[in-house]
């Protein structure tokens, strides 16, 4: 059996929807970090229970991991694109 083909290029529209999409996908990041960053502070002005805090704080740092992740790969795709135009 022959292997199979795959299109070396993609086409502009394609490109469109992919940039929309991370633009959405950081949009709804940023919401999340914002209100768990909000819910943070006001546990530690309320000097909640040490877990709430840590739960708190762990729920930050992963999406502030994801952003980062996100941030990379939308460098990366950038850079990508750059080089195929020279």
């Amino acid at each position: 059996m022959a292997p199979r083909k795959t299109a070396k290029s993609s086409n502009k529209s394609s490109i469109a929807a992919n940039k929309k999409a991370q633009w959405a996908t950081y949009k709804a990041l940023q919401k999340k970090i914002d209100q768990t960053w909000n819910r943070l502070r006001l546990n530690v002005k309320k000097k909640a229970p040490a877990s709430a805090i840590a739960k708190d704080r762990n729920q930050l740092l992963l999406l502030l991991g994801e952003c980062n992740y996100m941030a990379r790969e939308c460098a990366r795709a950038a850079e990508r694109s750059q080089q195929k135009k020279k």
